[in-house]
């Protein structure tokens, strides 16, 4: 069954306060790129302070320094790192390297990538953890969902860890589910919902109540 990731982007306060209202229906909890940047890793020190028993993923995307990175995120409390599918193999592998060492993983970011079949294969053999396929913020609106990169990915590589990600709603769901994604990450809809706690209720019910049969 796919996990519900939540992308916390916004200012500590808020993402901390959402947070403690969906606790309850999500499995991983993303410090998001623009959160680390207003916050530093201070933000995931004390989300993981307060939340000790969930997996929380650091937004990194991991451009070059990957092992050093990498393992400064791990120290900090991040069970999971994002690392761009652009970076350079020797990146990537440093960030593979550092999950490793630490007992954690990393997600590649597929944002832009032209082929995300051959690249998912180089980034497997990598040592990578999850391929997530993101349609870049920038881009939602005139950018279509890649859906059926998912379904190509997850025939071609039946045993991958795949992830989605970028302007996923409720809507979206139909279209992801059948793909069998390990990890579906969701953020403004839920964020930026007038009830955090009732969408991200809603989200969890549909996606665990999905039959994949």
């Amino acid at each position: 069954m796919p996990k519900l990731q939540l992308a916390l982007d916004g200012e500590l306060d808020a993402a901390l306060e959402i947070l403690a209202e969906t606790r309850p229906f999500i499995d991983i909890a993303e410090v998001g790129t623009p959160l680390i940047y207003r916050e530093g890793l201070r933000a995931l020190r004390q989300i993981h302070a307060l939340h000790p028993d969930l997996s929380l993923l650091a937004d990194l995307k991991i451009m070059d320094a990957g092992e050093q990175e990498a393992a400064i995120a791990f120290s900090a409390g991040a069970d999971i790192v994002t690392a761009l599918a652009l970076a350079n193999d020797a990146t990537i592998a440093g960030a593979a390297r550092a999950a490793r060492n630490y007992g954690k993983r990393v997600m590649a970011d597929m944002m832009q990538v032209a082929n995300p079949l051959a690249r998912g294969r180089q980034l497997l053999g990598l040592g990578c953890d999850f391929l997530c396929l993101h349609r870049a913020h920038d881009l939602q609106a005139a950018q279509a969902a890649p859906y059926a990169w998912l379904a190509q990915l997850r025939s071609k590589m039946p045993a991958a860890q795949l992830a989605i990600a970028g302007g996923i709603t409720l809507d979206a769901l139909p279209y992801i589910l059948p793909c069998q994604p390990q990890v579906i990450i969701v953020g403004s809809a839920i964020t930026q919902s007038s009830e955090p706690a009732g969408m991200a209720r809603r989200f969890a019910e549909r996606i665990r109540g999905y039959d994949h049969s």
